[in-house]
């Protein structure tokens, strides 16, 4: 997941904020600015739970499929549409982030 984090930074999609709970510091990933002007994020240790089964793998076609995460002790097998992230993929294949990852990873 590493080069899906570079090539997110590069696009300026990643920052640094602090959790609501623990206040310490952590990377998040820029999702969307809503009209009234708040913004949605998502923190990568989340993230990583959520997708963490493409670890290996985090193309477009592999973050858009169906993934198995546990939350708690309850295992969730859900598609990036059903969790509601599948438009941040699409918005992140139209500005050519997933073509930028494969150049970076050697793949095509």
């Amino acid at each position: 997941m590493n080069q899906i984090y570079l090539v997110l930074n590069e696009a300026g999609l990643i920052f640094k904020g602090h959790t609501a709970l623990a206040q310490e510091e952590v990377d998040f990933i820029f999702l969307e600015t809503y009209k009234n002007g708040t913004t949605h994020s998502v923190d990568v240790s989340t993230f990583e739970t959520l997708f963490g089964d493409v670890k290996g793998n985090p193309t477009y076609e592999a973050l858009s499929g169906t993934h198995t995460f546990k939350l708690g002790d309850t295992n969730y097998i859900m598609t990036a549409d059903e969790m509601g992230y599948q438009k941040y993929f699409d918005q992140w294949k139209e500005k050519g982030l997933f073509k930028s990852l494969s150049t970076s990873t050697g793949k095509s």
